[in-house]
């Protein structure tokens, strides 16, 4: 059974039915979604995801695949008694209708999901350098009282 989704509320819920179980991958939802979209019903809504991932790396390396749920959210049907459920293979991410980052995970009555998400060779960027502006006047008088003989 397919996912269903309510694409008129917002953020907008995509669906995994109780008799899909429970567990997806995120190259499932992305296929999965990217079918809903297809179908000449649903050419009027704004899409719902972008995804990004699995270029080769050479030899049988690839990146990891993300998935980012656009003004969207993942939810797993409710059930009658408390369901684990998970959802792995890569990364799901979730912006709201501003762009802004937003947890991709709606709830769902007694279901608990574990979001398994992948990464390698990560950056992370905090917005500033680290450092105080006491430290980092600090650092500087330092370094420039720092002797570099025979460096070019």
């Amino acid at each position: 059974m397919a996912i269903q989704v309510n694409p008129t509320v917002s953020p907008r819920i995509i669906t995994v039915p109780e008799a899909d179980g429970n567990l997806i991958t995120i190259q499932s939802l992305v296929n999965q979604i990217r079918a809903w979209e297809a179908n000449q019903a649903n050419l009027s809504y704004p899409r719902l995801l972008s995804a990004t991932g699995k270029e080769n790396l050479g030899g049988d390396t690839s990146v990891g695949i993300t998935a980012l749920l656009e003004n969207a959210k993942l939810k797993f049907a409710d059930r009658t008694s408390p369901t684990d459920c998970d959802v792995y293979g890569g990364n799901l991410v979730a912006i709201d209708e501003y762009g802004n980052p937003t947890n991709p995970i709606s709830h769902a009555d007694n279901v608990t999901v574990t979001l398994s998400q992948s990464s390698s060779a990560t950056l992370i960027s905090t917005g500033v350098s680290g450092l105080t502006s006491a430290e980092s006047t600090k650092l500087m008088a330092a370094l420039t009282k720092i002797d570099f003989v025979g460096l070019q």
